[in-house]
């Protein structure tokens, strides 16, 4: 059993727990990049005739937060909420896709970057990390990162989606998911 002061990672392995907070803006960082274009060439180099694209500024891609809206789940929404409006506020994700799921998806939002968060549960079943994925296909929501709020009670993950993935987990005898790194609430 881990004690309250590790986190699981990948593979198994156990870390000194660090603040789920700060994991999950670590994650969102690094999905961010810098958007340049020549409808601004950077002025540096036009004087040798050289038009290259100018910088303006960093901006963050989709992100799609997953909350685990199972019955074991439900009294962690307050808290997974929090987290999700902290990324909403300090990081103005060009969207956020909220998916609320159980052994399905049973409610989506998204949020543009300048839209009031709000966040409130739906659902209460079992639970299928699957779902969500096949939702995502069929919306063609292309997250730069996904962000799963669960205990991790599952067996069904589905298969990688090619991008990172970050479990955030509330139970410390959780899952090992197959792929995706785990960080302990």
């Amino acid at each position: 059993k881990r004690s309250a002061k590790q986190k699981k990672v990948s593979g198994g392995g156990l870390q000194t727990k660090v603040e789920c907070g700060e994991v999950v803006r670590r994650c969102v960082e690094k999905c961010k990049n810098d958007t340049r274009t020549f409808a601004r060439p950077n002025r540096r180099y036009l004087s040798q005739g050289i038009y290259l694209p100018s910088v303006s500024g960093e901006a963050m891609g989709e992100i799609l937060f997953a909350v685990d809206c199972s019955g074991s789940c439900w009294d962690d929404i307050p808290q997974f909420s929090n987290e999700v409006r902290t990324v909403h506020e300090d990081h103005k994700p060009r969207r956020l896709h909220v998916v609320y799921f159980d052994s399905s998806v049973s409610h989506y939002e998204s949020f543009d970057k300048d839209d009031e968060f709000h966040m409130e549960g739906h659902g209460g079943g079992g639970t299928a990390f699957s779902p969500v994925w096949a939702y995502m296909e069929e919306h063609d929501i292309e997250p730069v990162a996904t962000v799963f709020l669960t205990d991790l009670c599952c067996n069904d993950y589905g298969d990688d989606p090619g991008h990172p993935v970050l479990w955030v987990c509330n139970y410390e005898d959780a899952n090992d998911p197959p792929f995706g790194e785990v960080v302990m609430m």
